[in-house]
């Protein structure tokens, strides 16, 4: 487990979108805006496109309607949104009233407040996109704002 840590530490460091030979997705607990508890493992079986982000960051809010266009079209995906939700910079009420001015319901919207999948993954920066194939296998990752293009090849990669 902790080579894997260190290689995907390695990729981030980078900070390239950048494919990698599969491993398994690490799991993680993050919550509904009702407060429920769900895990990355529940939503395998389809592949997940999986996005760290927060309201105040201007490359996620850039890519967000690429996104939401990706996840409108693409229905046999998950697109997993975690909102980095550290209760200094990005608090709840401030991702939920952001999500609700905008109108975003395309996506499943997670919030990590207790930091899990941000700490598991060693996420950074933001946004970080990683692309999981339906087998829970991490297939590739982008550090950074992508443009369509690139979450199109991303998301051919976990097809």
């Amino acid at each position: 487990m902790m080579n894997k840590k260190i290689l995907i530490a390695a990729i981030l460091l980078l900070g390239a979108a950048m494919a990698f030979a599969a491993i398994p997705a690490y799991d993680f607990t993050a919550y509904d805006a009702e407060g429920n508890a769900h895990t990355l493992s529940e939503y395998f079986g389809k592949p997940i496109v999986l996005n760290f982000w927060a309201s105040w960051c201007s490359p996620c809010k850039a890519e967000l309607p690429d996104f939401m266009a990706a996840a409108k079209t693409n229905k046999d995906i998950s697109f997993i949104f975690l909102n980095v939700t550290d209760n200094i910079k990005e608090t709840l009420s401030s991702a939920k009233a952001f999500l609700a001015k905008q109108g975003y319901s395309n996506g499943i919207y997670l919030f990590d407040t207790k930091l899990n999948g941000t700490m598991t993954y060693g996420v950074t920066g933001y946004p970080t996109t990683y692309f999981i194939d339906k087998a829970g296998q991490l297939v590739a990752m982008a550090q950074g704002s992508i443009n369509a293009a690139t979450l199109n090849k991303g998301i051919d990669m976990i097809r």
